[in-house]
């Protein structure tokens, strides 16, 4: 069995006991890739997007994606938000509830960019929030999240181990594509026309990966970090380009998220 014939029968085996799912989508490689596959197989479901407030140039590929595909999107704020850092890694850990169902979401952040409007961190910290969204009833969320997935966040390694997760009244969370490489993603990618976002991704040398600046990729917002970096050797004063001023670091005052893998990321 190929790893699309198997990513089929999970499919089809998930659709069948849980026929009320949505499929989580940002637009990148693996969730294109998943989304293309259901809807190859006839299976066409709302989709779970996490749209950022910021830099909305960034959205250009969504924004036709959805228009030319007539998709059904629900979107809406965290309920709450904290920082994680290691080293000179950054981002925003977001915490989502729909319905009673709860999801986490990080916003990467990147340096400030010549050409990208920076937003300070505490902005992104301080972004719009709400309790939770009530959509119609649910069971199931579809996921594009691999065994060879990392997170330098969590120290590298941070793919699922599982194909389906099961939680206790909340929405089942299955994960059809565990077993894909990247080159597995990009191969189908290239061998059935799926569209892909021309701006964020490049392929150097017969490889595809991302590009380094990171103008156009969602999972990061252009940011400032100066105020809130905890790194021993950081300064105690710094300046902030927002105010134009000398301000003191406040990383003792900010909220900051627990660093630590979810138990099926786990052997």
């Amino acid at each position: 069995m190929t790893k699309l014939e198997k990513t089929k029968e999970l499919i089809a085996s998930g659709a069948k006991h849980f026929p009320k799912g949505m499929i989580c989508w940002s637009g990148g490689k693996d969730s294109m890739v998943l989304l293309h596959i259901m809807r190859d197989m006839g299976i066409d479901l709302p989709l779970v997007f996490f749209r950022e407030p910021w830099q909305p140039s960034k959205y250009k590929f969504h924004d036709k994606i959805t228009q030319d595909w007539e998709l059904l999107i629900y979107s809406w704020h965290p309920y709450q938000s904290a920082f994680q850092q290691e080293g000179d890694e950054w981002e925003v850990q977001n915490h989502y509830k729909v319905n009673s169902t709860i999801l986490t979401c990080p916003t990467g952040i990147t340096e400030p960019a010549s050409d990208a409007k920076f937003v300070c961190a505490l902005d992104i910290l301080k972004r719009p929030k709400q309790h939770y969204l009530e959509v119609p009833e649910f069971d199931c969320l579809w996921i594009g999240h691999k065994g060879c997935d990392s997170d330098p966040i969590l120290g590298g390694d941070a793919g699922t181990r599982i194909e389906s997760r099961v939680l206790m009244e909340q929405a089942t969370m299955m994960f059809p594509l565990r077993d894909w490489t990247h080159a597995d993603i990009w191969e189908y990618i290239e061998s059935n026309n799926v569209p892909y976002d021309l701006d964020r991704y490049e392929k150097l040398d017969g490889v595809w990966g991302e590009k380094v600046d990171k103008l156009h990729n969602v999972d990061y917002v252009h940011a400032c970090t100066s105020c809130i970096n905890r790194n021993p050797q950081s300064p105690k004063f710094v300046h902030c380009p927002k105010l134009n001023m000398t301000i003191e670091n406040i990383s003792s005052l900010v909220p900051w998220a627990d660093q630590e893998k979810l138990s099926y990321m786990k052997d």
